[in-house]
């Protein structure tokens, strides 16, 4: 039976049975705040920044939209940033000295959280660039190492999610705002994404949305993207840091070595 066949059978008897899209599928409010500090330019110690705190309520509406259950730790540090930010702009410095010291406490302890998560996904991430035994040290029969793969990165998925934010935003500015919308399931979606990439090949990301008449459509569709890359059926790759994102079936070969 041919591999990715199989697992496209396996994601969609999975998405039939009701798979649960739960918010561990991303890293975590700390991997959030890097990543917004990242795409800024901006230094750690400048976490509380209005575009930071701004950036990351957004997330968390698109979470909302995609109903995946916001984990209570994302709901805590926006809870945090926003205590951070209001004792900021307290008018009466004097009254107001003992919350501006919590205030700077809580900031010089997010500060060094996420100093030391940097630390640790920056080790995380050299080691998983060190070549593998059985995987770079020595080739597989028949197989070789393909051309340019250094040169592409796998896509964050926080890159997903501003990719669909846009996607959304695109979709609000040319639909009506209110629409009576049907139930689209999930499972529906994941022949039509994988039919695109056995036509195409390759495609941009925005281009799996290009038909969605509605949210609902779009939704279903990012929902069934995550389970497939989840599944390690296809796979998202940039070629520099926020840029276009790439969409593209994995190799017979790289879906059986990892099987």
């Amino acid at each position: 039976m041919d591999v990715g066949a199989s697992n496209a059978a396996l994601a969609q008897d999975d998405l039939r049975a009701g798979v649960q899209f739960h918010l561990p599928v991303f890293d975590g409010p700390l991997d959030l705040l890097l990543h917004l500090i990242k795409r800024n330019e901006l230094d750690p110690q400048e976490v509380t920044a209005t575009v930071v705190t701004e950036q990351y309520l957004q997330y968390l509406g698109v979470f909302e939209e995609l109903d995946l259950g916001i984990a209570g730790e994302y709901l805590v540090m926006a809870a945090t940033l926003l205590l951070i930010k209001s004792c900021a702009l307290l008018p009466d410095a004097v009254a107001a000295s003992e919350e501006e010291e919590a205030a700077e406490d809580l900031k010089r302890s997010l500060v060094d959280r996420l100093l030391e998560y940097e630390r640790y996904r920056r080790a995380a991430e050299r080691l998983a660039e060190m070549p593998l035994l059985g995987r770079d040290l020595f080739a597989g029969p028949g197989q070789s190492s393909p051309q340019g793969a250094a040169l592409l990165r796998n896509a964050p998925v926080w890159d997903l999610v501003d990719a669909l934010n846009q996607v959304l935003k695109h979709l609000a500015a040319r639909s009506p705002k209110s629409v009576a919308g049907t139930t689209i399931p999930v499972a529906s979606r994941v022949p039509v994404i994988l039919e695109a990439l056995e036509r195409w090949g390759r495609v941009e990301f925005g281009t799996l949305f290009a038909q969605g008449e509605n949210r609902q459509l779009v939704i279903a569709t990012f929902l069934a993207l995550l389970e497939l890359l989840r599944g390690g059926a296809i796979r998202a790759t940039q070629e520099c840091p926020f840029g276009p994102i790439w969409v593209e079936p994995r190799s017979p070969a790289e879906l059986e070595a990892t099987s």
